[in-house]
């Protein structure tokens, strides 16, 4: 008796040290979060004060909050089928490389980037983006055309952040699709090729439906972290401006809380952008698990 009921502890005693990290890590915080958002509190005075849905009206009417949500919708749009398309695309040409020593080489390049932090690599990509001296203007004067003040000018400020985004992150994913290609049975592909198949074909109707579960888990987890990809360059490049044309929204929660000390305002916005989060990431398993092919 007494070895049977220690072999059914025994599940719980292993699980216990996630469960316990979890409670006081994840859900302790989240539960803080959702009560904060109810109180009018900052670190400039001790007493909380009830508000009950007041920071969820006033976030829901300020017109920087809908800019920086428009302006997410946007970086999504755009990094989305960058961050996803395009490692896709490089995955399928390198896993033909045969020289394995280049193939090794361009792994290697093309993932550099991802292991910088988004401080370092934005302070790069300011070097580059110097209107009088830096390299971009150099080369656009080059091919004789007008410098740009890219990080300034309204229209161009929220793009360049987007392509410092993309330069930094998309090696992730690209590491993730040459491991699923890496699994794909040669002899299924050896015997589509052996009845005329050609790259493009066994790349679309064979390869492509075999790592499906691996395109799914990246287009899910980089709509979950586009976010939290940008923010470290929107805070670094352009602080949200010109006129907050570059601003998304956990710049807009970080603005609330640690420069205006409004942490009641924060935790409404933070528990917003969770509720979004959550109801895109819901659609994308009701809508798009359906086409992953697991076996």
């Amino acid at each position: 008796m007494t070895i049977g009921r220690r072999l059914g502890q025994s599940p719980w005693l292993f699980a216990a040290p996630a469960v316990v990290a979890a409670i006081v890590f994840v859900w302790l915080p989240m539960a803080a979060t959702l009560g904060l958002s109810f109180f009018d509190w900052s670190l400039l005075r001790q007493e909380a004060t009830w508000r009950g849905l007041d920071h969820y009206r006033g976030t829901l009417a300020n017109p920087d909050f809908h800019l920086a949500l428009v302006n997410t919708g946007l970086s999504l749009l755009a990094l989305l089928p960058l961050q996803v398309g395009v490692p896709l695309v490089l995955a399928f040409a390198l896993v033909r490389v045969r020289a394995q020593a280049i193939g090794r080489v361009y792994r290697t390049a093309l993932f550099a980037p991802s292991v910088l932090s988004f401080p370092v690599a934005a302070v790069v990509w300011l070097w580059l983006f110097n209107p009088t001296v830096g390299f971009l203007n150099t080369m656009v004067g080059a091919a004789g055309f007008a410098p740009q003040r890219w990080l300034t000018d309204p229209d161009l400020a929220l793009w360049s952040v987007i392509a410092v985004a993309f330069w930094k992150s998309f090696g992730l994913n690209l590491l993730i699709f040459l491991a699923a290609l890496a699994n794909v049975p040669t002899d299924i592909t050896e015997a589509a090729r052996i009845d005329g198949a050609g790259a493009l074909r066994q790349a679309i109707d064979i390869e492509l439906p075999l790592i499906s579960p691996a395109l799914f888990f990246a287009v899910v987890t980089t709509i979950i972290v586009v976010l939290d990809e940008i923010v470290g360059a929107v805070d670094v490049l352009t602080e949200g401006g010109p006129y907050r044309t570059s601003s998304n929204l956990l710049y807009f929660l970080y603005e609330r809380g640690f420069r205006h000390f409004q942490f009641g305002e924060a935790a409404a916005v933070a528990v917003l952008i969770a509720a979004i989060v959550a109801g895109v990431t819901w659609a994308q398993f009701r809508f798009g698990e359906r086409h992953v092919h697991y076996d």
